[in-house]
């Protein structure tokens, strides 16, 4: 009897083996069979108005919707958008005043995906203590990088006040360096962004402080997810997914703010304790709010507003209508 059970449980537990061994061997080849995830290439630089897309890395978003992307940093406006015309990156996150200079310059075919963000207070002109009005800023020099967001924001604080561009000297340096100018004493004025605001803000013995915001100047700062038509072409697919992994991150930022803020602040490099307060100068659009946006007519409106702002400064000579421009069918 005994020998009659150890020979059956030994018959069981071969059999389950074997049975095993079959299943690993079905799922290995099932694993194998699956088609390879399309790769994307994405274009960003530390903002935290595009942070939503280090959520959707980190919680597997991509994945899920089927897109394998790598994110590439980039520390200049000017590097970021280079790499998108000369196809080094298949989409790239960038404000909607280089999409219209794109777009009217003919330096690329750019297509509007999605409204990503829009500045309400996370752009800014900062100035020295001795600074107190934005008529002191006539004869100053000026820490900015040229065709930027930031240059956006100082033409127009120029224009509101009655200043001649004339009368300010460009330092030129990178957001993330113009606020470090400030604080050096290197400069009496910088143009910059979250978090550089409230890194060069911090340092209060300096007494760098925020001069004028994009609080002040609403719809004119914004962001947007662009590809060009020839990418997009034979790429719907990849497309969607994109939309689909925002659609998800978005979401996940407003059900689970702590993690996704602590998500973002990695992201971009920040502490999450400095990141958290300046979300509030930022308005990130979940795929709803894009929805939304677009049906009242309001990105239109905004899109031709910023155009009328840099054929003033003289950038372009006319505004290509949103609609020739934005292509948001691949949205869910």
């Amino acid at each position: 009897m005994r020998k009659s059970r150890v020979v059956a449980s030994a018959t069981v537990a071969l059999t389950f083996a074997t049975a095993a061994l079959v299943g690993m061997a079905v799922n290995a080849s099932a694993q194998s069979s699956r088609p390879a995830l399309a790769k994307v290439t994405m274009g960003i630089e530390p903002w935290i108005g595009y942070a939503p897309w280090y959520i959707a890395q980190k919680k597997g978003f991509f994945k899920a919707c089927g897109v394998d992307v790598s994110i590439i940093n980039f520390q200049t406006d000017a590097d970021r958008n280079a790499a998108l015309i000369a196809g080094k990156t298949n989409v790239s996150n960038i404000d909607t005043g280089r999409t219209i200079q794109f777009v009217e310059l003919q330096k690329a075919p750019i297509k509007l995906l999605a409204i990503e963000d829009a500045s309400v207070g996370a752009d800014a002109v900062l100035a020295s203590k001795s600074i107190t009005s934005p008529e002191q800023v006539a004869g100053q020099s000026v820490a900015y990088e040229s065709g930027t967001t930031s240059d956006l924001l100082l033409h127009y604080m120029l224009r509101k006040y009655g200043i001649p561009f004339s009368k300010v000297k460009q330092v030129s340096a990178p957001a993330a360096s113009a606020g470090t100018l400030l604080i050096a004493g290197k400069v009496p004025v910088a143009v910059t962004y979250e978090p550089y605001i409230s890194n060069a803000t911090s340092h209060g013995s300096h007494g760098a402080h925020v001069l004028f915001s994009s609080k002040n100047a609403p719809g004119l700062i914004s962001d947007f997810l662009v590809t060009t038509q020839s990418w997009l072409g034979s790429h719907a697919a990849e497309a969607k997914a994109l939309m689909c992994s925002w659609n998800k991150a978005t979401a996940y930022y407003v059900s689970n703010r702590k993690d996704a803020v602590a998500i973002m602040a990695a992201g971009v490099g920040s502490k999450v304790a400095d990141l958290a307060p300046t979300l509030a100068g930022v308005t990130i659009y979940t795929i709803p709010a894009n929805k939304r946006l677009l049906k009242s007519g309001e990105l239109a409106k905004e899109y031709l507003g910023i155009g009328q702002t840099l054929k003033a400064q003289g950038v372009v000579k006319a505004t290509v209508p949103f609609s020739k421009v934005a292509n948001f069918s691949y949205q869910p």
